[in-house]
């Protein structure tokens, strides 16, 4: 890297990213970027967190978020998938949320590791019509103090109706960050009655409050793209102060400007059927699985403890230690 370059990035680092403030770099120092994956391979690289200490630079933000947490299913113990999930920074739901006609219970035993697909399934349970509570899944991340990054879920969803695929960042109800995949409403196949979400893959960042308009929701079909049902497939959003930008496979789907969240939450994957036909439908008649390859998250945090850690990671590597993401893998 040329000196000037590096000055460049030095200074862009320090300008752009969200928790610039917290480097106290030292003048003139110089970044060395580690690229995470290789040229040749999708698969990420064997890089020790040391070579990551100061980061994680994204080139399509221009930023560079100082955390990372990762969901890698084949690292999975079937046995006791809690235990393991949790050494990744991962969470089991575990409770029933009180809806309309039916009542969703988040289950742990509706999550399964399927060695074939090397993949993390979260299970809405197939049932009869007439069951007054829907056994779903969920999973959340352990660290509650979420605030930007950018966020990559590589996923298939189910081809049997009735549930609803939610990838996602949440404080509250007006604080969300939505991805959502409704599989009774996937292609175009029939006109749609009054109030039916139109087919595709569901974008929504909330209102921040109760009284603002709906302004930030958008359906993209899938009809002409990729069949979310074949296959695994990239989606992602990156969330910045100036807006919330969607991916698909490497293709931008929007971007948000308004009304973006400014205060940290969670990320969740859930997978879930209440039966209300505005919205999952349902419920599944059989299991409707939404698969999970893997996970990628490089975020800023307002965790004091994590922040002093990375800080004094990042001084102890003199600075220099930054990791190059890849851009978004094309399906």
């Amino acid at each position: 890297m040329q000196p000037e370059l590096g000055i460049f990035f030095y200074f862009t680092l320090l300008i752009v990213t969200t928790q610039a403030s917290l480097f106290n770099l030292a003048p003139r120092s110089l970044r060395t970027y580690r690229n995470l994956h290789s040229r040749d391979a999708d698969n990420t690289v064997s890089v020790n967190v040391a070579s990551c200490a100061c980061g994680y630079y994204v080139p399509e933000t221009k930023e560079t978020f100082t955390h990372r947490i990762t969901l890698n299913p084949s690292a999975l113990d079937n046995s006791n998938i809690a235990a393991s999930l949790s050494k990744q920074g991962w969470a089991i739901s575990n409770w029933v949320q009180t809806s309309k006609p039916k009542n969703i219970k988040y289950s742990p035993s509706n999550l399964k590791y399927n060695s074939n697909a090397k993949a993390l399934e979260l299970i809405v349970s197939g049932g009869p019509a007439s069951r007054s509570t829907i056994n779903s899944a969920e999973i959340s991340t352990t660290i509650d103090k979420i605030l930007y990054g950018s966020f990559r879920f590589n996923v298939k969803a189910s081809s049997v109706a009735g549930a609803c695929s939610g990838l996602f960042y949440y404080k509250d109800d007006n604080h969300e960050i939505d991805i959502e995949i409704l599989t009774s409403h996937i292609h175009n196949t029939t006109t749609q009655k009054d109030g039916i979400p139109k087919p595709g893959v569901q974008l929504t960042v909330q209102p921040l409050t109760e009284n603002q308009a709906f302004k930030n929701y958008k359906v993209v079909p899938f009809d002409g793209r990729f069949d979310p049902t074949k296959g695994y497939h990239e989606y992602r959003f990156d969330w910045l102060k100036s807006g919330v930008k969607y991916i698909v496979d490497g293709n931008s789907y929007g971007t948000y400007t308004r009304f973006i969240p400014k205060t940290a939450g969670t990320v969740l994957i859930n997978n879930w059927s209440n039966g209300d036909p505005y919205w999952s439908a349902g419920p599944p008649l059989q299991n409707s699985i939404l698969s999970v390859r893997s996970v990628d998250i490089y975020y800023n945090t307002t965790d004091t403890t994590k922040i002093a850690a990375w800080k004094a990671a990042c001084k102890k590597a003199s600075y220099k230690k930054v990791c190059s993401v890849p851009r978004s893998k094309s399906g």
